[in-house]
């Protein structure tokens, strides 16, 4: 649902009655005859309304005849929210609180709609976004409005979730600040509902916490951001993160965006199998908050998660830093769609050790950096665990405009990893790109390896020439280290990109291209599938791919 200039009205008009209710319950004596405002039958009641606002408008006091006057000025007749809770005329009278007694858990299932639409987000409405931001900015807390909300099918969250819960999909559920998912409990997330994230909120698992978020490819769950459709942004909410005990390079793990003091932040251990949880058929956008200059929160945020667990089906689209960071740990990743980062595509560090397979990074005509930045650590290149991951179908395009500098993958710091079946397309400087000295010297024993890759550019530009002080790894040429294996370069269009608004790009390779013939076998193990015998995220020439149903594209 669009927001349109009346539930914009309606929005300003909820947020002053609200101010009217406070300002009456802090000068109880300004109306004569007056007794409490119920705020809920204020809402929903025209009668009452009226009435309310003509006897603020003789009022004593200024505060409250300016209130009243402003309310009339934007006046909306009739009800002005659904489905709002009747007042049990006993809330709390003390400075303006809502009725927050329905917002607790153990009420929550009595109060819960029952609904069939398979996409229950829509019906909660922009409007309400604009409520909450219009009552959030202006000083009210969320525990003072989450009882109204509920009754709305919006549910604001902030502060720890200490015991395990289940977010339903009848209910908007709306971050205001950072909702930390504490060690013991599980987040459980039903199929389509929608998370949306005000500024400055974000969504932690901590350690010994999980997340349980399955949707379904004709429900994705939605994470997305608060502001109305049309006036969303990169940045405009922090994202998703999840912590584990899985192996890191660095003695302790603080992921960023968490004070530094706050053990909550910490992540990595010894369990290389440890779960952080589920997420499938999810989506995350407009993430990436700003905390401080430079310093941005990701999309998608895995800190020390294990082998056990399962990122299958996620897309993570137009967030301000990157995409997806992996710090440390053995987690997989299968089935990922990264669009239109503000910076990074895939970005790893600190000894990641898992696997990846059919991953697409798309990079935008606007903004964005490397498809994928590779590092080991900063301080120390030789860290152990060595960053090390095993990819395999992975596609990575870029923008051709030309203004942008965008490179397919920079490796660094000291990165291994075996880098299989991966098609570049689209980026205006080079198609991979090592770094440093440190990681060039792992191309000798093979810690660092290609095979099967198809780079694609019009004009043969796959790489940059360095000499001098552009010389950062010691006279290593990426041309000969690619051109020696597997792979092939070509001026040849495999596929064609078409970034227009709203629509999922189609990324499959032409069906007789050479994505279809230049391919070397998989890793050996269970995780991967095996009958991806081609270059790149999507079978050439296929019509229906894994992005169909549950990938969107909004541009704000």
């Amino acid at each position: 649902m669009e927001n349109t200039p009346n539930d914009q009205v309606r929005a300003r008009l909820i947020s002053t009655l609200w101010s009217l209710k406070a300002a009456i319950s802090k000068h109880p004596k300004a109306i004569k005859g007056l007794g409490y405002v119920h705020f809920n039958t204020l809402i929903k009641d025209e009668d009452y309304r009226l009435s309310i606002l003509q006897a603020a408008t003789a009022s004593s006091v200024e505060e409250i005849r300016d209130i009243a006057r402003q309310a009339l000025e934007i006046y909306i007749p009739g009800p002005l929210a659904k489905n709002v809770a009747g007042d049990s005329g006993n809330d709390a009278q003390s400075e303006g609180a809502f009725n927050t007694s329905q917002a607790s858990s153990a009420s929550n299932d009595k109060i819960r709609a029952s609904h069939s639409d398979p996409y229950p987000r829509k019906r909660a409405g922009s409007w309400l976004k604009s409520v909450l931001l219009f009552l959030l900015l202006g000083g009210v807390t969320s525990a003072a409005i989450s009882g109204w909300l509920w009754n709305s099918g919006v549910k604001i969250v902030d502060g720890p979730i200490n015991e395990s819960e289940i977010w339903q999909a009848d209910t908007h559920y709306i971050l205001n600040g950072l909702v930390f998912v504490e060690s013991g409990a599980t987040l459980s997330i039903e199929p389509g509902t929608q998370i949306s994230g005000a500024p400055g909120s974000a969504l932690i698992v901590t350690r010994d916490a999980k997340i349980n978020a399955q949707g379904r490819k004709n429900a994705p769950i939605v994470m997305t951001s608060s502001q109305a459709e049309g006036e969303r942004h990169r940045g405009d909410w922090g994202g998703l993160v999840l912590l584990g005990n899985a192996p890191v390079n660095s003695a302790t793990g603080h992921i960023e965006g968490v004070e530094k003091g706050d053990p909550r932040g910490g992540y990595g251990g010894l369990a290389s199998t440890d779960s952080c949880g589920v997420l499938k058929y999810l989506r995350i956008e407009f993430a990436g908050y700003e905390i401080s200059q430079d310093n941005e929160l990701n999309g998608l945020t895995l800190g020390g998660c294990g082998s056990g667990t399962i990122i299958d089906h996620v897309q993570v689209h137009m967030g301000l830093d990157d995409g997806v960071e992996v710090f440390g740990g053995t987690v997989n990743l299968k089935h990922l769609l990264i669009s239109r980062s503000g910076d990074d595509g895939l970005d790893w560090d600190k000894g990641w050790q898992g696997n990846a397979q059919f991953v697409i990074v798309h990079q935008g005509a606007d903004d964005g950096d490397n498809g994928i930045e590779a590092d080991n650590d900063k301080s120390n290149p030789d860290a152990q665990p060595r960053s090390n991951p095993a990819l395999s179908n992975i596609t990575l395009v870029g923008s051709p405009h030309a203004k942008i500098a965008q490179r397919g993958i920079v490796l660094r710091r000291g990165t291994g990893g075996d880098l299989r079946n991966v098609l570049v397309a689209g980026f205006t400087t080079e198609a991979v790109d090592v770094a440093d000295e440190a990681t060039a010297s792992l191309t000798l024993s093979e810690q660092l390896k290609t095979s099967g890759w198809i780079v694609q550019h019009p004009n043969m530009q796959y790489f940059t020439s360095e000499s001098g002080d552009m010389d950062d790894d010691a006279g290593f040429s990426e041309k000969d280290w690619i051109t020696s294996a597997d792979n092939l370069l070509t001026p040849l269009t495999l596929m064609t990109v078409k970034n227009s608004p709203s629509q999922v790009p189609n990324f499959a390779p032409e069906a007789k291209s050479a994505a279809s013939s230049v391919h070397v076998p998989l890793p050996q193990g269970e995780f991967w599938d095996e009958g991806a015998n081609f270059a790149g995220a999507i079978r050439p020439g296929e019509r229906v791919s894994w992005l169909d149903g549950w990938t969107a594209y909004p541009v704000d």
